[in-house]
């Protein structure tokens, strides 16, 4: 389902409701509401919305857990950390900021830190069923003009990988490690929503829509679940269409 909305504040306004909903339906379904955020310009964006005075006291934060959908390999302080950058947009500013689990314990040590988190997952989503993948309420989902999703990246053998639920990522194209939520876990959410912002986005959100062979990474977890699209105008193909 896509979206399409004239510009970022718009789109962050409708993505905080979404949230807001799927909270208060979780809440009263499992007593909590469980988010694999997404590190990037548009989340962080949201983020800050979810801290303002016009939203925080509306969020069911006491019953709200929150952990990374991925993760540079760099340390808690570093710049391009996504932990830091939940940190100063959301949870240092809240009074009482909801329970957040980072991905990165030991950045020189990936494979060790993917196995950790897998196993925290286990531990607190994992449902009933035996084989079951952990289930998230929402995986927050961006995507890169490449067409990557958390850190899937093309030409990386994760884009392959549907067995693993946290898998260490080197991208040869950042020279760098990262930490990635695998397709199974992020498909087997109860809810994905992908935001899509600027012009460069284009180009690639057009051959995931129209070309069902497309081998850029989203489009095929596109073919492997349903996907929420949250669209702005300038990233959009068809600028017109407005919800």
């Amino acid at each position: 389902m896509q979206h399409i909305h004239p510009d970022i504040s718009a789109l962050t306004a409708t993505v905080a409701q979404r949230w807001l909903t799927l909270a208060e339906q979780a809440i009263a379904q499992r007593g909590r509401f469980t988010v694999a955020l997404s590190g990037g310009r548009t989340p962080r964006a949201l983020y800050t919305l979810l801290a303002s005075p016009a939203w925080r006291e509306r969020m069911p934060w006491a019953q709200t857990e929150l952990y990374l959908g991925d993760e540079r390999c760099v340390p808690a302080n570093h710049p391009d950390s996504n932990a830091r950058m939940v940190h100063e947009t959301l949870l240092d500013q809240l009074a009482k900021p909801p329970v957040f689990f980072p991905m990165v314990d030991h950045p020189d040590q990936p494979a060790q830190d993917a196995a950790h988190y897998a196993q925290l997952l286990r531990e607190r989503l994992t449902e009933d069923e035996t084989y079951a993948p952990p289930c998230f309420d929402l995986v927050l989902l961006g995507m890169g003009a490449d067409g990557h999703f958390a850190s899937l990246f093309p030409g990386t053998s994760a884009v392959e990988d549907r067995e693993s639920l946290v898998l260490p990522v080197w991208v040869d194209a950042l020279n760098a490690w990262r930490i990635s939520l695998g397709r199974r876990v992020i498909a087997a959410a109860r809810q994905r929503i992908v935001l899509v912002t600027g012009e460069d986005k284009r180009a690639t959100l057009d051959e995931i829509i129209h070309n069902p062979l497309s081998t850029k990474p989203i489009a095929r977890l596109q073919r492997q679940t349903e996907l929420e699209w949250h669209i702005d105008s300038a990233a959009s193909i068809q600028p017109d269409r407005q919800t």
